[in-house]
């Protein structure tokens, strides 16, 4: 079973994820599918039974592991530079989201109408999925003080299904980090709790090092 810190460790790492995503997109258009679906299966799972059963599994959450241990680890922050500042970013966002109670009813109740037509799509990485998850950011994160801004290849982020796929993944990335808190996650923990961490995601990475094995 799951210890709180290891739970810990995955939804921080869900949301390294999804800024790492925005990162590569962003500058290539292009993703790596597994974890772009395992990040935007992520936001539908409202009731989850545990934190993994979130992403579907330990191993969906390699990108995301991958780079916050290299970040914290390796301290290869110049390689990862927008993926940290994105992550800041969701995490300020969230805490703004948090204490609107009537955005958070709006978000909640616009996902809830979305899942039920997931049936009619061939998956979340459907366009039109993306598009409506796009439109889910724009009206409630989007409708906040501080926008999360994004560089990268003008040329790819002027494409319209960029741009939604960006607006997808980071409201992904708020989804970690609202269960990164529920956990208690703080950025304090993230100073002086580092050691900690760095643990959790070896003993993850080699988890799924031998997972991959099997």
């Amino acid at each position: 079973m799951a210890t709180n810190k290891t739970e810990k460790a995955l939804a921080l790492s869900g949301i390294f994820q999804s800024a790492a995503l925005v990162q590569q997109l962003s500058r290539t258009g292009e993703l790596p599918s597994r974890y772009l679906e395992a990040s935007l299966k992520s936001i539908f799972s409202l009731n989850p039974s545990s934190i993994a059963d979130v992403y579907g599994g330990e191993s969906q959450l390699g990108l995301g592991i991958e780079t916050l241990y290299k970040v914290l680890a390796d301290n290869d922050t110049a390689r990862y530079a927008d993926a940290i500042r994105y992550s800041i970013g969701i995490l300020h966002v969230e805490k703004m989201l948090r204490k609107n109670d009537d955005l958070l009813s709006v978000l909640r109740s616009r996902l809830e109408t979305t899942e039920s037509q997931l049936i009619h799509f061939d998956g979340v990485t459907n366009s039109s999925v993306i598009a409506k998850l796009a439109d889910i950011y724009v009206d409630t994160v989007g409708s906040l003080r501080y926008r999360i801004q994004v560089k990268g290849n003008p040329q790819q982020l002027q494409r319209d299904s960029v741009a939604n796929q960006v607006r997808a993944i980071l409201l992904s990335g708020v989804r970690s980090a609202m269960l990164w808190r529920q956990l208690g996650g703080s950025r304090i923990q993230l100073l002086i709790g580092k050691k900690g961490l760095v643990a959790s995601l070896e003993s993850l990475k080699s988890s799924i090092h031998l997972e991959n094995d099997q």
